[in-house]
């Protein structure tokens, strides 16, 4: 549903809060992805703009402020200047909403790009719908999610790392060993407080951890971190699967649950 379908009655669309926002500039796609997502989401009120500049005026008329952003990028990549400033804009201008990036393209470096704005997801629109809807509810509830083709494709097969590879790139790293450690649980998705227990230190003393790794790979986020150390470490990570209650038909897109 985009902005002049979300309902006739104006006191209808102002009583209820924008929970989901899709951003797309082009009509028909803008108003048959809105109209899939008010099926999926019948729970929350959906806003449809053509630019982020268009949405942030309808949110001045306080209609109502969304805590999800479904960006449509199509097969714009993420070096383009216009698409890193709209995501910018949304990062400065409704910093409690979550940005997902839904794209024509699946390439590792796009998700990688996409990650380091900050994003909490990354949708390729090869995936089904069901996928869609439950990455959508997985980043509502707090995760964020990349294809699972993504990460696997980021860990070199153990067959191409020479002996003592992973060290060598460990310590260009910067990585202590602790760190090391701790950044093995964060790529199987772990909370901190599971890595505590495992490796017997403070949940506290984990979150430092995890700040000094995010500060060292460069990352954005845990997930992000997780990403980039795949593809350093070449070490294969399985990533983790959705719950049963989100898991969708095809489940060939596992997301990663941020913490």
């Amino acid at each position: 549903m985009s902005q002049d379908s979300m309902a006739s009655d104006e006191d209808s669309a102002t009583s209820s809060p924008i929970s989901m926002a899709l951003i797309d500039p082009k009509p028909l796609t803008r108003r048959s992805i809105a109209d899939l997502l008010a099926m999926a989401f019948p729970e929350c009120a959906i806003v449809a703009a053509s630019t982020c500049e268009e949405l942030l005026e309808i949110d001045e008329r306080r209609i109502g402020t969304p805590n999800l952003v479904v960006v449509y990028i199509r097969d714009a990549g993420l070096t383009k200047t216009y698409v890193q400033s709209a995501l910018e804009l949304l990062r400065v201008r409704l910093p409690e909403a979550s940005t997902v990036v839904l794209s024509d393209r699946d390439d590792v470096d796009e998700v990688n790009r996409a990650l380091a704005h900050g994003v909490r997801g990354y949708i390729p629109t090869s995936v089904e719908w069901e996928v869609v809807v439950a990455a959508l509810r997985l980043i509502s509830a707090g995760g964020t999610f990349v294809p699972a083709d993504a990460l696997r494709s980021t860990a070199a097969k153990p067959d191409d790392q020479p002996e003592g590879e992973r060290q060598g790139r460990s310590d260009g790293l910067d990585l202590t060993p602790r760190e090391l450690s701790v950044i093995d649980l964060l790529r199987e998705g772990k909370p901190n407080k599971l890595i505590a227990a495992q490796l017997d230190m403070q949940e506290n003393t984990v979150k430092v951890h995890v700040r000094n790794i995010l500060k060292k790979l460069n990352a954005a986020n845990r997930t992000h971190a997780a990403f980039v150390a795949n593809r350093l470490l070449g070490q294969n990570g399985e990533p983790v699967a959705l719950p049963d209650s989100l898991r969708p038909i095809d489940q060939a897109q596992s997301p990663v649950p941020k913490r």
